[in-house]
């Protein structure tokens, strides 16, 4: 099997794509990227490395099967189709995220993972003539060269930079407002209130959530009409992971205990103890992240909102033999024990976290024994190694 994959359009994503190439290659497939800088030649090259009926292409997000130009050829076809490749797209957003595209003609012989298993559910009531499994992402690692060896890099625990790291962007939740306030009245009251009661209630997903309030005030609605309305109102995900990822790092400075952000925009959270947030950089690409997290005694995770999945964040922390304190989801409490792998706090009783993370520091060789045990654990289970596999053994059999 071959299999092409796409770097430099979304960072992240061309990050993910990487690993996941290295660990097919690892595997004795051959792989080939598209790379958005470098298009015209990188695509003109696709011709002479696919193989029809042997060859994939490995995507995030639709990108490569989103309407774009380069990839159109005459007989308006997507290039993929015109030359019998398959297609494996992982979404790592929320479909709901996807509905104009998930909607429209189905590019032929697709298979859509998603790393969330409320995603694959959703995915399988709204897009039921779609191929759907469920995917977790996986930890990314940081190698050193030994000689002519490749190992994964593991700082001293004692010897870490950092007590915490946070590693992601900020987005101002008063910006996101705005956005709603300029709707009308009605809207903003309905909007406002699903908002709420997502601030209450943070262990129901945002599908669940939107349903409840729709039909507690339209009634029965077709679903048709219900999966496009998800789509319309998005930007209430966007506020809840910028609210929750703002509360819960102003908490922590709040109560004077240094968090290391690694990400844009942290200036702009309303919080009065800004010293106690430190700035690492503005945006910072993934490597950057891997090695501060490397770095750290403690990764903090916040959850993107995934109820029944998992952060990227809480197996490359593992990998790198640190500690990693998250909220937690039913598919990490069914894989992982707290304070055994490691630590879980609680959104609900986020006033709990500064005493939980000041208990954490002053038993730095507690730590350390569970930050053992994750890696035992994510390098055993999840890696991209392991991920490849399972995508192989979902388009095999």
């Amino acid at each position: 099997m071959k299999i092409i994959f796409i770097k430099n359009a979304v960072e992240t994503l061309g990050y993910f794509s990487e690993q996941l190439a290295a660990a097919f290659q690892e595997l004795g497939y051959d792989t080939y990227f598209v790379d958005y800088d470098d298009l015209v030649n990188t695509v003109d090259g696709i011709s002479r490395f696919v193989k029809a009926g042997e060859t994939w292409l490995c995507t995030f997000n639709f990108i490569g099967l989103s309407g774009e130009e380069i990839f159109i050829e005459e007989n308006g076809r997507y290039i993929w189709e015109n030359h019998g490749i398959a297609c494996i797209n992982i979404l790592v957003d929320h479909p709901l995220y996807y509905h104009s595209k998930l909607a429209g003609p189905p590019v032929s012989d697709m298979r859509i993972f998603c790393i969330d298993r409320d995603h694959v559910i959703y995915m399988k009531r709204f897009y039921p003539a779609l191929q759907v499994d469920f995917l977790p992402l996986a930890g990314n690692c940081i190698k050193k060269q030994n000689g002519k060896k490749w190992e994964l890099k593991n700082i001293p625990y004692q010897n870490r930079k950092y007590d915490i790291v946070f590693t992601g962007n900020y987005t101002p939740v008063e910006h996101l407002y705005r956005e709603i306030d300029r709707q009308g009245v009605e809207y903003r009251t309905f909007y406002y209130e699903i908002m709420e009661d997502m601030k209450v209630h943070p262990a129901v997903s945002v599908d669940q959530m939107l349903e409840t309030h729709i039909r507690r005030d339209l009634g029965e609605v077709p679903e048709e009409e219900l999966r496009a309305a998800f789509a319309g109102m998005v930007f209430i995900d966007i506020c809840m992971r910028s609210y929750f990822r703002g509360e819960i790092i102003k908490c922590l400075a709040e109560h004077k205990i240094p968090v290391h952000v690694f990400g844009a925009n942290w200036e702009k959270l309303d919080c009065e103890n800004q010293d106690y947030i430190i700035k690492n950089g503005r945006e910072v690409d993934s490597v950057t992240c891997a090695e501060a997290i490397a770095d750290a005694k403690i990764s903090l995770n916040i959850m993107p909102w995934f109820k029944d999945g998992a952060h990227d964040r809480v197996f490359t922390a593992m990998l790198q033999h640190t500690l990693s304190l998250t909220d937690d989801s039913r598919y990490l409490k069914e894989n992982f024990t707290d304070k055994k792998d490691l630590v879980y706090y609680s959104l609900e009783k986020r006033e709990e976290l500064p005493e939980l993370v000041n208990e954490l520091l002053q038993k730095p060789d507690a730590c350390m024994e569970i930050a053992e045990r994750g890696y035992g654990k994510a390098v055993r289970e999840h890696t991209w190694r392991q991920r490849a596999n399972e995508i192989i053994f979902h388009i095999i059999y």
